[in-house]
């Protein structure tokens, strides 16, 4: 353990009062040169617990790309690596130093289940370094209290938050919760005997141990596959969960359902819409509730159902003036969910004519979203970045 370091509260002064030579402190600035990295150890550490960076820093180069900051997960002695970060552990998630000058920085991080003790690193590339000018490391078990709806640039969990556990499970959505997101993407999906689930695909391919059509099984029978095993096997024996239970427990928690709505809700589908809008009710949530999707006809067919008691959002790589005006008859609250790399300040101009927010999915690039926050894109859907109320 490093010397004079607590679980609770790491302040700069611990790192210039080390007592180790290190040629890299001047006066009370601490410089990690070019391709170089700060390790500080957070040990132990516990499922649900928040760290939290405070920083003033500054990058040499004043742009992108040269100074990172993250956390590295372990399980006793062994790195606990998840199968969407394994190529690139340490870069995946990352927050960026960037910008000409000192700047101050909130970064926030989440440790997921599992995991036992962790390493905050802060590293600079071979053509970079940093300064940093004050840093103060935190650990909290409390969750963080959701911001107001409105309030800054919002971060929305993507079907939980699944750069830590498997997609569409209770362990995903409530570990979001926990990492203090004020909205979460669940997707919708209906079983063979009219049972909502949460899943992304109309197979169960790709999310479990087994094959098949959701259409073709009944609730019982999707119960009986492992939804956890194939993400990593410390989740094996994670079930499918219902939407009742998914909403259930965002009701009580406060989390903000995003329902990512399937395009097949349609013809002998179209009861789909009418249990999940009874679900929505029964749950009091109407009027706390978004549902998004790429289909017209369904979002056409939920608003005459619902009215102005939900939030709408279109599901696109692109719009026109067309769909500005169709978006505005849903409701009186409606945003454009643009998949991230079609953004445009063309775009984004063309929806504030019409006072319609540009929302972007799914992003894990810190750069692009701060980039994007600038042209006045206001969420992200992403799988790594609980920053709500952070400063960029």
């Amino acid at each position: 353990m490093m010397p004079g370091f607590d679980k609770r509260r790491y302040d700069f002064a611990d790192i210039l009062h080390m007592g180790i030579a290190d040629p890299r402190l001047e006066g009370n600035t601490y410089t990690i040169p070019p391709g170089e990295t700060l390790t500080l150890p957070l040990d132990p550490v516990g499922y649900g617990e928040t760290v939290l960076v405070n920083a003033v820093a500054a990058v040499d180069t004043g742009d992108f790309g040269g100074a990172y900051c993250n956390l590295r997960l372990y399980r006793g002695h062994e790195r606990l690596v998840f199968p969407v970060d394994a190529e690139a552990p340490d870069a995946l998630g990352a927050c960026q130093f960037y910008g000409a000058g000192a700047r101050d920085y909130r970064f926030r991080f989440i440790i997921p289940r599992f995991a036992d003790r962790a390493v905050l690193t802060i590293w600079t590339t071979d053509d970079a370094g940093l300064r940093l000018d004050y840093l103060q490391v935190s650990v909290s078990d409390e969750t963080p209290a959701p911001l107001p709806f409105g309030t800054g640039v919002k971060f929305v969990a993507h079907l939980g938050m699944i750069g830590f556990a498997p997609c569409n499970t209770l362990p995903a959505f409530a570990l979001a919760r926990r990492a203090g997101y004020r909205e979460c993407v669940t997707n919708t999906n209906v079983t063979r005997d009219g049972v909502l689930v949460a899943l992304h695909n109309d197979t169960i391919d790709a999310t479990a141990n087994g094959q098949g059509s959701v259409y073709e099984m009944t609730f019982d029978e999707l119960r009986r596959y492992d939804f956890g095993v194939r993400f990593h096997p410390l989740y094996a024996g994670t079930p499918i969960p219902s939407l009742e239970e998914v909403l259930s427990l965002m009701a009580h928690s406060g989390l903000r359902p995003v329902l990512r709505l399937s395009s097949n809700f349609v013809g002998d589908k179209h009861f789909a819409l009418e249990n999940l809008w009874e679900l929505v009710r029964k749950l009091g949530l109407s009027g706390h509730c978004t549902a998004k999707g790429f289909s017209r006809e369904v979002l056409s067919d939920l608003s005459m159902l619902a009215g102005s008691r939900l939030r709408y959002g279109f599901c696109c790589s692109g719009f026109t003036r067309e769909d500005c005006l169709w978006l505005r008859t849903l409701g009186s609250d409606v945003y454009f969910d643009v998949q991230y790399r079609y953004i445009t300040p063309e775009l984004v101009t063309l929806a504030q004519e019409y006072d319609i927010p540009v929302e972007a999915w799914i992003i894990n690039d810190f750069q692009k979203i701060v980039e994007l926050a600038d042209l006045g894109v206001t969420g992200f859907t992403t799988d790594y970045y609980p920053l709500d109320g952070c400063i960029f």
